[in-house]
């Protein structure tokens, strides 16, 4: 019994010692000046929403609403980019002050969205 155990493992470590020698294949390419271009974008429009939504008034909401703010961070992060800028547009045609009926409104967008995206199940509960 033992001399089958110690065959095996010979034998397991003969095959693993020699696939040690075999070149590992690494795939690097350059990245496209398009490629970077809307990875910035991605960023400032991130940066630019959660800033926006980082208000006082519109985390109340969220609250409200039964969302905490750490999630609702996480889930704007995991927009897409073309998301994150129809969410940017429709935050850009909102008044400078803001009503609440606004402020509703984007709340009501974003949950919207991440609904359709199935991040989470809010109006399923309605």
């Amino acid at each position: 019994m033992k001399n089958i155990f110690k065959k095996f493992i010979a034998m397991l470590l003969i095959v693993t010692t020699s696939l040690l020698g075999l070149p590992v294949v690494s795939l690097a390419a350059p990245i496209g000046t398009d490629t970077l271009v809307q990875l910035d974008q991605r960023g400032e429009l991130l940066n630019r929403i959660q800033g926006q939504l980082a208000r006082d008034d519109i985390r109340a909401q969220f609250l409200q609403q039964g969302v905490s703010p750490a999630e609702v961070d996480a889930r704007i992060a995991a927009l897409s980019t073309e998301e994150l800028q129809m969410l940017s547009a429709q935050l850009d045609e909102l008044p400078a002050g803001g009503s609440v009926l606004a402020v509703i409104g984007v709340v009501f967008v974003v949950l919207l969205i991440l609904e359709l995206v199935g991040v989470t199940n809010i109006f399923t509960k309605v």
